[in-house]
């Protein structure tokens, strides 16, 4: 494949004069420019693509039934935490992890809590 020099680069430009006419040229590259730009910033969007599914999934992972049930119906909420807690007596050693987490939650919310003086 030849190499494109500045002779052949002129020659092309000289063409494009002749042909387009000078008051034209600039219309021109501005548009292939606006057309390289919009095509750049389509490429570059999948990964806003990707954002914005993942921020549906999280949003549809909230909205689920037994979260929106809890959240309006009342009493709902109750009964939810009793499964949790009948869950826990099934499987002891599921309830002693979720226990051991919840106390060390409780350990980091208090250590953060600054303390009052005493008078």
């Amino acid at each position: 494949m030849p190499n494109v020099g500045p002779f052949e680069l002129l020659l092309l430009g000289l063409l494009a004069v002749i042909s387009f006419g000078p008051q034209k040229l600039p219309e021109i590259g501005r548009s292939i420019g606006r057309s390289m730009r919009e095509f750049k910033e389509s490429v570059s969007g999948v990964t806003d693509v990707k954002d914005a599914i993942s921020g549906v999934n999280e949003v549809r992972s909230a909205m689920s039934p037994s979260n929106l049930a809890g959240a309006f119906v009342p009493g709902v909420k109750d009964v939810q935490e009793s499964v949790a807690a009948a869950k826990n007596l099934a499987d002891p050693l599921a309830a002693g992890e979720t226990a051991a987490a919840d106390g060390a939650a409780a350990e980091g919310a208090a250590a953060a809590k600054p303390h009052a003086p005493s008078s």
